[in-house]
């Protein structure tokens, strides 16, 4: 009796072992930069933005804790973070009378998330500037909180006459469509008497069962490095993708040509552009949008890759897009912007600029930025 079922059992489990062997030695590309996502996922002490001394109102946060320090570390970076008496990233650049100040706003990439203090692109354009560039960055920010944050603290930055504002296309189109959800009990986003915007279940996904499991098997050290496990992931999450769901990395909602994802953030940025406008004319300041692109627009390898993963075909994604449309809707608005993905996508090693889990812009990637926007950058807010 106990030989039969360990029979059985064997039976079961030598197709799964075999599957698991071949996986591991022939598999696709998709599965094997997973596995290595995963393996940086391991031995993260600190990986949490939780205990950060944040100055914050009901609805975001606005600054940080002036004169504060505090440490970043996960698997892929280490490093410490220095705010400044204003409540704002240092910039560990020498005090210098400067000609004017400009403050820079932006999410996590401008703020720095994963380089030094003096490794930020802000940093090192303030550096070499008779200008005085101000790191105004917050994680999880986009455009609608960067435009209270100037209506809130633009007389205690000095009044500053000229502002920019970092749009990151990664992830800044999605950030403006939550920031227009009233609440998590409604279906609609209301942004105008005659604008509905859809409620997107990649924003607020309604597959709770799915993704608990999904949590689940992440967290679990044992099934995480399976990679039979990750295969039948990718076999379900497509399945779910079929029905609509569009639980994916941002940046391809926003690419592909077969989405209205692309449509509906365009009319809440064109809402936003209005009241920054007004509260420009109001405040007496000018302002520049720079165009900061996903890792996915300038390295094709892995848009390929991540595209298989995700089931789409290459003829359903338009990789320029996000920046048509943003360029153009900045354009109709008489907004100047400095767009970068060029100049990044034209750098020799593009694998290096980005981290490989997170998404953001290596010490290298901080770099290159800084020189992309530098010289376009100072001759429209000189």
């Amino acid at each position: 009796m106990v030989l039969g079922g360990l029979l059985i059992l064997f039976g079961l489990l030598a197709p799964i072992l075999v599957f698991e062997g071949l996986l591991r030695v022939i598999g696709p590309a998709w599965l094997d930069l997973r596995m290595r996502e995963i393996a940086l996922n391991d031995n993260v002490y600190l990986d949490t933005d939780e205990d950060w001394p944040v100055e914050c109102s009901e609805l975001h946060c606005y600054m940080f804790a002036p004169n504060s320090e505090f440490q970043v570390v996960t698997q892929e970076y280490s490093h410490g973070v220095t705010i400044d008496q204003h409540g704002n990233r240092s910039n560990r650049n020498l005090e210098t009378e400067p000609s004017k100040v400009v403050p820079i706003l932006g999410d996590s990439f401008t703020f720095g998330l994963g380089v030094e203090d003096n490794e930020t692109f802000v940093s090192l354009i303030d550096k070499v500037s008779s200008i005085r560039y101000m790191n105004l960055g917050i994680p999880g920010n986009s455009v609608t909180q960067h435009i209270d944050i100037v209506e809130r603290r633009h007389s205690s930055l000095g009044s500053p006459s000229n502002y920019v504002f970092i749009f990151f296309l990664g992830n800044d189109f999605q950030n403006i469509l939550e920031s227009h959800i009233i609440s998590s009990e409604k279906d609609i986003v209301d942004v105008g008497e005659d604008s509905d915007i859809n409620y997107y279940p990649t924003i607020t996904n309604k597959f709770n069962i799915l993704s608990s499991l999904n949590e689940y098997v992440i967290q679990d050290a044992f099934l995480s490095k399976l990679y039979v496990v990750q295969w039948v992931r990718h076999k379900l999450l497509m399945i779910v993708n079929q029905s609509s769901a569009d639980l994916m990395d941002p940046i391809f909602l926003v690419m592909r040509k077969d989405k209205y994802y692309l449509t509906d953030a365009k009319q809440v940025l064109e809402h936003e552009l209005n009241r920054l406008d007004q509260l420009a004319s109001k405040l007496n300041f000018e302002y520049v949008f720079v165009i900061i692109p996903d890792r996915h627009q300038i390295n094709r390898d892995l848009l390929l890759t991540r595209s298989q993963y995700y089931g789409i075909g290459e003829e359903q994604i338009e990789v320029d897009l996000p920046n048509s449309v943003l360029a153009a809707t900045l354009e109709s608005n008489d907004v100047p912007y400095v767009d970068i993905t060029p100049c990044m996508a034209d750098q020799e090693n593009i694998v290096s600029l980005y981290y490989l889990r997170d998404n953001h812009l290596t010490v290298n990637g901080h770099r290159v930025a800084a020189r992309c926007m530098k010289n376009a950058l100072e001759e429209i807010v000189r």
